[in-house]
């Protein structure tokens, strides 16, 4: 415990070396997001956020809060858009800004804490997460968030790096303001953003408190608890003052009912607790519209990481910077998982900004390894990182609703219907639909009502019957859905597109009989 402060002091000095290696992790970051952003079509969520950012700017954020959702994010993203020229995938491009940042700020935190080592293992984790490069590709906060906690966390850690000074009077020059003033001012955007953040605000409190908890255990610093106890309320006051008004109007948007409409989210199972953390904190990437892990390329690489942060939280667990290390872990899975008991709410994006702290623990493992294997071992990490993101760019993780519905636009005629049985693919269908040509519903209804589509049948149009999903939630597999439309006969074609869509097109009546 004596070095400590010698160690802090060594840390704190920041060389050109440590600069630019936090410069080229962003840049790697930002490397592996943006190559082949737009090679997945949107999904569900995306289609979503495509159609709100088209609204006028009282729309958008009626339409925010009635989902539940922040505006905050829609409103930059319907700023920029015009600056596509019509490119959908340029909607992405501050996700994956924003994860670059991230991996950087990751960077700079495992550097202060454990030296430019466990900073460059921490910030090339989060730099080649596959679950997190998913997200930098996507027209979602996410990365928003995790990356205004991360800045949140890098002050949180100062304060409880130098507790005393932290306990000084904010209106004194030699107070640790920058930890205070990143703390409040991080949390209060990433809060301001998504509401996923909220449990940001627990984790950061109790780290609070064992911070309070230390000066006031330490005989001569009583007074300075006093003061850090007020500083604290203080924080609390700004960050409840600039966020509790976003939160009451979703409160009323949503009629009091925050948790009425997730009831697509699968139910608690340990397969379901897997798939979050080997996505989250293990290297692996999920299927977007399936509960499931996807190949991975480095299976080793996982097991490794794991061993890293188990180690790096060893050798952190009587610093009080670890322990902040580890709420900002664990308070957040904990926290969904208690309410999944009631409420199934497990998904690995609600846990995205966790994996943060996760990965600085595994850099200050990883800076164990003796000094001439260290080179050896960032240089594996990188490697083995880099073949692990391969199948991010080649496996189909979202639904190719943008090939059903250019192949519908092609080929619908005036009376036909398509029908489907999620109720989100219209949606999906006018929104990935080619943007030059004839709007699919300019010649044919779309509808998810069975019995609209066989009434217009009858009346001598074709139906184009199309069997996919949107997002996750229960459906029918290709034969279940042929067989609720035994009514029509079998299919005259069976067009698939990609994995999950297949379309399904029955001939009118009249052109059966002639058949």
């Amino acid at each position: 415990m004596a070095n400590e402060p010698k160690q802090s002091a060594l840390n704190e000095t920041w060389l050109a070396a440590d600069i630019a290696w936090m410069l080229g992790i962003a840049l790697l970051g930002l490397i592996v997001r943006l190559f082949r952003i737009d090679h997945q079509p949107f999904w569900l969520d995306e289609a979503l956020t495509w159609q709100r950012i088209h609204l006028g700017l009282s729309g958008l954020v009626s339409d925010s809060f009635t989902n539940r959702h922040m505006p905050t994010y829609f409103l930059l993203l319907q700023l920029i858009s015009p600056l596509g020229h019509g490119n959908d995938g340029w909607l992405r491009i501050p996700s994956a800004l924003f994860g670059a940042a991230s991996a950087g700020v990751v960077f700079a935190i495992a550097r202060r804490l454990g030296g430019r080592g466990a900073g460059m293992v921490a910030g090339l984790l989060m730099a080649l997460s596959p679950l997190q490069v998913q997200y930098g590709q996507e027209a979602r906060s996410y990365t928003l968030v995790t990356l205004l906690i991360t800045v949140a966390l890098w002050g949180l850690l100062r304060l409880a790096q130098d507790a005393p000074r932290a306990a000084l009077d904010i209106r004194r020059a030699d107070a640790e303001r920058w930890g205070w003033a990143t703390y409040v001012l991080g949390s209060i955007g990433a809060l301001d953003v998504l509401g996923d953040a909220a449990p940001w605000l627990l984790a950061s409190n109790l780290s609070l408190f064992l911070i309070w908890y230390r000066l006031r255990s330490a005989t001569s610093a009583g007074e300075g608890a006093a003061t850090f106890r007020r500083n604290w309320l203080l924080s609390l006051v700004a960050i409840a003052g600039c966020c509790a008004p976003f939160y009451l109007a979703i409160l009323a948007a949503s009629n009091r009912q925050l948790l009425q409409n997730f009831n697509w989210i699968p139910e608690l199972s340990l397969q379901h607790l897997w798939v979050v953390a080997g996505s989250v904190y293990l290297m692996r990437m999920t299927a977007v519209v399936k509960f499931d892990l996807l190949h991975t390329a480095v299976p080793v690489l996982g097991a490794m990481v794991a061993l890293a942060g188990c180690v790096g939280l060893f050798r952190m667990r009587h610093r009080l910077e670890g322990r902040v290390l580890l709420l900002g872990v664990v308070v957040l899975p904990l926290l969904i998982l208690a309410i999944s008991l009631f409420k199934s709410m497990l998904l690995p994006r609600y846990v995205l900004w966790s994996a943060a702290p996760f990965f600085i623990l595994a850099g200050l493992g990883a800076a164990a390894l003796p000094r001439r294997a260290f080179p050896v071992a960032v240089t594996a990490l990188f490697l083995m990182g880099a073949v692990n993101l391969g199948p991010v760019y080649r496996v189909e993780t979202k639904p190719r609703w943008d090939m059903a519905a250019a192949t519908l636009a092609a080929n619908v005629r005036p009376g036909d219907t398509v029908f489907t049985d999620d109720p989100n693919a219209p949606t999906m269908l006018t929104v990935l639909q080619p943007k030059n040509g004839t709007p699919i519903q300019a010649n044919a209804l779309v509808t998810t009502q069975f019995d609209q589509a066989i009434a217009r049948w009858k009346q001598g149009g074709r139906i184009w019957a199309v069997s996919g999903r949107s997002a996750l939630g229960k459906r029918d597999d290709v034969a279940a859905f042929k067989s609720r439309l035994a009514a029509l006969g079998d299919p005259a074609e069976e067009i698939p597109q990609g994995k999950e869509i297949t379309i399904l097109m029955f001939p009118a009546p009249e052109e059966s009989a002639q058949n």
